[in-house]
């Protein structure tokens, strides 16, 4: 064959498998946006629920209520006791739980926990590392509505945060939240790591 047809029967081989490619990814740009839409509805308010509320991407009671009771199976599992609050985004209670034997501290601060995540947009445990060993930023965020000590975390679904949670009075409280959040609405990111103790001067 001429090397000059050659060329162009390659080019406009390209051309075809490049319009394929584009056909493609748009096919699946259109699927992903269904696929949000049908994920997120199923853990947030209904329409009708919606329309009352005047918000649509807040996590539904249904949905609140398999959360905390797969929190409460986990303490059971791990011989532990919990507290735990799942608020809306604007921080209303959508449910709450205490398992028998808690006192108000084990209550108060599940809460508290919950409520620092709407503030930050993420996990009490990472606040906690951001104020590890730092007296100064301590007394900057006393009067700020945070609580860093773990067992908050963020309940995100197609990343829009549609609620929070907070667990207190145990041992394994971040666990007992990440795991509840795994069972029912999917695979979470990993928990923020403990920070490293300072180092001792030398003597």
């Amino acid at each position: 064959m001429d090397p000059i047809l050659r060329l162009r029967a390659i080019a406009l081989r390209a051309k075809r498998i490049s319009a394929r490619i584009l056909l493609i990814a748009v096919a699946l740009a259109a699927t992903g946006a269904a696929t949000f839409a049908q994920n997120i509805n199923k853990f947030v308010l209904s329409d009708e629920a919606a329309r009352k509320a005047l918000i649509k991407y807040e996590i539904s009671g249904d949905v609140a209520e398999k959360i905390t009771q797969a929190c409460v199976d986990f303490a059971k599992k791990n011989n532990i006791a919990v507290s735990v609050f799942i608020l809306s985004p604007t921080g209303q209670i959508v449910h709450a739980h205490r398992m028998d034997g808690q006192v108000p501290i084990n209550i108060e601060t599940a809460r508290l926990k919950a409520e620092s995540v709407l503030y930050t947009r993420d996990s009490s445990h990472a606040r906690s590392n951001t104020v590890a060993n730092n007296l100064s930023l301590q007394l900057r965020w006393s009067n700020l509505p945070v609580f860093p000590v773990s067992g908050g975390l963020p309940i995100i679904v197609d990343n829009q945060m549609i609620g929070a949670i907070g667990v207190g009075g145990s041992n394994k409280d971040e666990e007992c939240a990440h795991a509840a959040l795994t069972s029912v609405v999917g695979p979470q990111p990993p928990l923020a790591s403990f920070p490293l103790a300072p180092q001792q001067p030398g003597r």
